[in-house]
């Protein structure tokens, strides 16, 4: 396709995009979830706005892409662009090249469970689409001999890569092994932009044009956007007497920026300054942390210690070529928490607050940790169906086959167990006062708040599986609980003891007599840690010391064999052996699709002026096999 540059494109279209394309071979590493996706060519792809038709061109040169996002580790891969939550990332961009006129991206799938069936449909090579979401700084315009209109993007950011089902650029694929690029394209459709949007998570911003008449105070407007561009007054009364609308002068005056003084604009996104939108957010986001939490602020973050949460919001409405709104204070804290153009952009405030928001659970919610996690199984749920823990005895013993003998079936005994997921959650709220008296003390502690909250709900919830009927656990699918003395279980001492040789030795032995489910084959479960409450840590610490001593009789065997853990809800002297979970596991914890812990989510508050919060667990735990833990009732 001939192109003949005419002129400069007039920005009337958004400046972010994304590009779908199917899929046709796989380069997918089964054991290290990566592969390696064509992203983006500079095929033209059909698009129409209310301007009418056109062609989208992706320039693809080192000077037009800004790789710095994705060489960083920085871009994610979405779920059908959808960026609603953290769940939707289902891995993550390593590198990106561009090679034999293609945009090439490294990328690896996250391990969870619930992002399992693509990676089996990447390695089967029936995987969905790949597709880029990007965000277009500079474009030109042109037409070819046919007279179509033909918009090509000059200078352009790809923020994420995902993997969808509608396809757009025939040229864009995941590769195969060797790397071939050699697809011919057997699927012609094309897309209009008002069909890519999957919901109002998505990167794409249609254009929309602005109500109401030019009157004074949107001519001040582009007057003092000009003014802020270095542009003169004469560019904003052309755009005015043309009937720009207010969101085309913005890029209007974006690209003049960009033709008047290229060196700012073109390659300003890979330098570390506050002048790059990605850098900028993330040194806000390191200043909110060390405000929140009392630590020292690291590399630029320090330079924005002095400032208020309306400073700092405004410094992002106005990197993205909006004006704040110091005339109303609460006007611009509502400013500055809304939504832009429809959706959370990256460098928006309050993603910037989730973000900050999770550091800061997140450090309370593993400070307040139960020990008892590190001897659990842990597993990931799809959903909130019943998990079932299916254990299958050891294999039957092999039998001699006589010379010209059958081979003969054997049989294996099996147990099951189960338990579900329950989700807990709270919501509370950052208000437009606090935003505005720069108070965020109540939103650091209600984070940390719900971060221990968290960790001790998961913990009431465990413990309770050994509190329960007295003492003796929770009833297994047999009936019976999980602790008992005599051939039912055998794990639980008939006469309490203190901690000891004599005890711990009687307690070693019994999981070492442990028979698998048939009833009859060994398997020497070993214990390998203690569990006590807190009136027993000292007495456990003094026993599990070792002692040098001369005579063999004073000498404590069990020193340095066992990990002490001290579970303060345990209240009373009983005391419990359990052996490595990855040997046998006595209790599973699980977590919908991955994501350990809660997980803080922000919206622009309804009931509440401001920005609501909302904290939520997913979690739920339940006994697999009494053959890998000993109770003993204590004295």
């Amino acid at each position: 396709m001939t192109l003949d540059v005419t002129h400069r494109r007039s920005p009337e279209r958004t400046d972010f995009h994304v590009r779908r394309a199917p899929v046709r071979a796989t380069s997918f590493d089964p054991e290290t979830g990566s592969f390696t996706a064509v992203i983006a060519t500079a095929t033209p792809v059909q698009r129409r706005d209310p301007g009418g038709d056109y062609f989208e061109v992706l320039a693809i040169a080192p000077r037009s892409i800004r790789l710095n996002r994705l060489r960083s580790g920085a871009a994610p891969v979405l779920d059908s662009h959808r960026s609603g939550s953290a769940r939707d990332q289902i891995g993550v961009v390593n590198d990106a090249r561009i090679e034999n006129g293609e945009l090439v991206a490294e990328a690896r799938l996250s391990p969870r469970d619930d992002v399992k069936p693509i990676a089996i449909d990447l390695a089967a090579g029936t995987a969905p689409a790949v597709s880029v979401g990007y965000r277009v700084y500079t474009s030109v315009e042109s037409r070819d001999q046919s007279g179509n209109l033909i918009i090509t993007h000059t200078d352009w950011e790809p923020f994420e890569v995902s993997l969808v089902a509608i396809p757009a650029d025939p040229k864009a694929h995941i590769r195969n092994l060797k790397g071939s690029t050699a697809m011919k394209n057997q699927n012609t459709n094309t897309q209009n932009a008002d069909d890519l949007g999957d919901d109002d998570t998505t990167v794409i911003v249609t254009r929309s044009q602005d109500d109401g008449s030019w009157d004074d105070r949107r001519a001040l407007e582009f007057y003092e956007l000009a003014a802020r561009q270095g542009l003169p007054a004469e560019f904003a009364r052309e755009h005015i007497l043309a009937g720009s609308t207010l969101k085309q002068f913005r890029l209007a005056a974006l690209n003049e920026r960009s033709r008047r003084a290229p060196v700012i604009s073109s390659r300003s996104g890979d330098a570390d300054t506050l002048e790059n939108p990605d850098f900028l957010a993330r040194s806000i986001e390191g200043a909110l942390y060390a405000r929140m939490t009392g630590t020292a602020p690291e590399a630029a973050a320090a330079e924005l210690m002095g400032k208020t949460i309306l400073d700092l919001g405004a410094m992002l409405i106005e990197q993205r070529g909006e004006r704040p709104n110091w005339k109303n204070r609460e006007q611009l804290a509502t400013q500055i928490m809304a939504r832009s153009g429809g959706s959370f952009a990256t460098s928006d405030f309050p993603n910037l607050l989730t973000s900050t928001g999770n550091r800061v659970l997140q450090n309370a919610y593993q400070v307040a940790q139960t020990p008892l996690l590190q001897i659990a199984r842990r597993r990931d749920a799809a959903d909130f169906r019943t998990l079932y823990t299916i254990k299958l005895s050891e294999a039957p013993r092999l039998i001699e086959v006589p010379e010209g003998g059958e081979v003969r079936h054997g049989a294996r005994s099996e147990s099951v167990e189960s338990f579900k997921l329950k989700t807990f959650a709270r919501i509370f709220s950052l208000s437009r006062q606090a935003i505005i008296n720069d108070d965020l003390g109540a939103f650091a502690d209600s984070n940390a708040a719900f971060g221990r909250a968290a960790a001790q709900t998961e913990a009431d919830l465990i413990v309770s599986l050994f509190t329960a009927n007295g003492g003796n656990g929770v009833n297994l699918t047999d009936g019976s609980p999980l602790y008992g003395t005599g051939a039912t279980r055998g794990n639980k001492a008939s006469a309490g003891s203190a901690i000891d040789v004599a005890g711990l030795s009687a307690g070693r032995q019994a999981l070492r007599n442990m028979k698998d489910i048939d009833g009859k084959t060994p398997i020497k479960s070993t214990p390998r840690h203690l569990v006590v409450g807190s009136a027993l840590e000292t007495t456990a610490e003094q026993f599990l010391h070792t002692i040098s001593a001369v005579d063999s009789t004073k000498v404590n065997p069990f020193a340095g064999a066992l990990a002490l853990h001290v579970e303060p809800r345990f209240t009373d002297n009983s005391w419990r052996l359990f052996a490595d979970p990855s040997e046998v596991a006595t209790f599973m914890v699980a977590y919908l699709n991955g994501a350990d812990g809660p997980m803080v989510e922000t919206r622009l508050g309804w009931d509440v002026l401001g920005v609501e919060v909302r904290a939520v667990l997913d979690f739920g735990c339940g006994v697999n096999d009494f053959r890998g833990s000993y109770l003993n009732p204590g004295t």
